[in-house]
């Protein structure tokens, strides 16, 4: 795991978001807009640091956490 990686979920730890929820941000930078792992990280984290994020978390089409 790259230490961007863990810096996020370090911040995910601190903001009761899921790394399930980061993993799928980062996961979407990557494959969609073909950024690497540590722009995909720094960028959600930027997002953290801003306010954009407060915390993240997938939900189901039933409406349950994932």
């Amino acid at each position: 795991m790259s230490e961007s990686r863990n810096k996020l979920y370090d911040m995910c730890d601190k903001t009761n978001t899921r790394r399930s929820g980061i993993d799928y941000l980062v996961n979407y930078y990557i494959e969609s807009l073909h950024w690497s792992e540590d722009e995909a990280c720094e960028y959600a984290l930027g997002l953290f640091k801003n306010g954009t994020i407060q915390n993240i978390k997938l939900f189901g089409k039933d409406g349950e956490e994932l």
